[in-house]
């Protein structure tokens, strides 16, 4: 084993001269291999280690006596040790979850501790083959895909598992040649656990009546499944990428056409992306809501979806909006006098208006954000606000209704409510941004110019 582990170290870089590794100790079988078999790789390939136990007081005095057993043993090697005392129950009452969930998060919760405050490079642990094949047969059982299928990692972040290419028999023979005592867990014989159930009756069913080597047989499986989620995992990002038109903060955009000529792999894959980058995990999002959102895909504009964790999607002509939660405006009004300058709060932005004659007009001064209009042809009164029932905008074809203007110029049924409309009573003089009035054009007859600019301001001028 020694040999064995000293390839696998290097084949999977997982320390490096000097590093100081952090090893999760509970004092059974498989911590106690892994820490003699690293201090033993570490008098030849100088490293340092550290040893943390954890005592998760569920076993009462048996618990006390591992911690112990672990606090001498380390002493005697002189390896540094820290052990923590934890209420396991305790912990998985106020997380909610289960005492195995709970006390599997804290463990790795005190390892990064330590790893922290020792300035330590990576944690080792001790999950070997049999564990491997549980995990897979626990996954499938959940109806996993190919990443749950692929089980656990030789090395995820700081993580390195050592062992994994191992099997528990093995572990333990190498304890009885080297005369490492180690504790037994009683409650690991007791069925009251899922892993506990597959390990104690099903993998000894499967072995017995169909193949003898299915621990061997799942790992092999694992390593494959990694590979080629591994693959895909790449090949998902690289065609995410190309199809992102707009990401930032609770929001991104999909160019729905691209998105449809993928492959039904690949939409599954980039939607599942999406959401973990949007909320940073797949809590409560199961297959339908993935199939749901593909069929959503190829309906007409104006479709969406409330997923669990408040995600929304959205299809809106060429896009799919993927959004936590809906934003709502509330819409605002203000009365313009001539000549003045009034801040828009509601979009941190000015209007300014002034009046000029038109021999003092310069036509050469109009921009997409500044206008000029026929004072003259001003009825009710000048007002910048969002719409409203009944506004209607005079355009070379003809009067039309502003929601078919929204509509033929494909703005987002989300925007509209916030587009600042320049208004004389329900009649648009200018929809800011887009279109401005046939109605209110200068012309040779035009006496007064009415000139109005719309002022985007940055964060530091509001």
């Amino acid at each position: 084993m020694l040999e064995r582990i000293y390839k696998i170290i290097k084949e999977y870089n997982m320390i490096q001269k000097d590093n100081n590794i952090i090893v999760g100790v509970s004092g059974g079988a498989d911590s106690m291999c892994l820490l003699h078999l690293l201090k033993e790789v570490s008098q030849d390939y100088p490293f340092k280690i550290t040893a943390v136990h954890i005592n998760h007081g569920i076993r009462g005095k048996e618990a006390d006596e591992d911690a112990a057993y672990v606090r001498d043993i380390c002493k005697a090697w002189d390896i540094p040790c820290f052990i923590y005392t934890i209420d396991v129950k305790k912990e998985a009452s106020k997380r909610k979850c289960s005492e195995e969930e709970a006390g599997r998060a804290i463990r790795y919760e005190m390892f990064e501790k330590v790893r922290l405050e020792t300035h330590g490079a990576k944690i080792a642990v001790a999950h070997n083959m049999n564990d491997q094949a549980e995990t897979v047969l626990m996954q499938l059982f959940r109806g996993s895909g190919m990443k749950g299928l692929g089980g656990i990692s030789p090395v995820r972040g700081n993580i390195i598992r050592p062992l994994l290419q191992f099997t528990r028999d093995e572990i333990e023979n190498y304890c009885i040649q080297h005369q490492i005592h180690y504790r037994q867990d009683y409650t690991n014989a007791l069925n009251i656990y899922t892993r506990n159930k597959i390990r104690n009756e099903l993998i000894p069913f499967i072995k017995e009546n169909f193949n003898p080597n299915i621990v061997k047989t799942l790992y092999n499986m694992s390593i494959l499944l990694r590979e080629e989620e591994s693959f895909l995992d790449e090949q998902t990002e690289n065609h995410l990428k190309l199809c992102i038109k707009e990401e930032k903060d609770q929001l991104l955009i999909l160019n729905n056409n691209l998105f449809n000529t993928y492959h039904p792999v690949l939409k599954k894959r980039i939607i599942r992306r999406v959401i973990e980058r949007l909320r940073g995990h797949l809590r409560n999002i199961d297959l339908n809501h993935i199939l749901d959102i593909i069929e959503l895909s190829t309906k007409g504009t104006g479709k969406k979806l409330c997923l669990p964790n408040d995600i929304i999607v959205k299809r809106q002509y060429e896009d799919l909006i993927f959004q936590v939660g809906e934003a709502s405006f509330d819409g605002f009004c203000y009365d313009l006098s001539i000549p003045s300058t009034i801040f828009v709060k509601e979009l941190k932005a000015q209007i300014e208006t002034t009046l000029l004659d038109r021999e003092n007009f310069n036509l050469s001064l109009q921009n997409t954000c500044t206008k000029s209009f026929d004072y003259d042809k001003i009825e009710n009164g000048l007002q910048i606000r969002t719409k409203k029932p009944g506004d209607r905008i005079i355009l070379k074809n003809g009067t039309k209704k502003l929601k078919d203007f929204f509509i033929d110029e494909k703005i987002p049924r989300d925007e509209r409510d916030s587009i600042p409309l320049l208004a004389d009573g329900n009649r648009i003089l200018w929809v800011i941004g887009y279109r401005y009035s046939d109605a209110y054009k200068i012309t040779s007859s035009t006496c007064k110019v009415l000139q109005v600019r719309w002022i985007p301001l940055t964060k530091d001028e509001v």
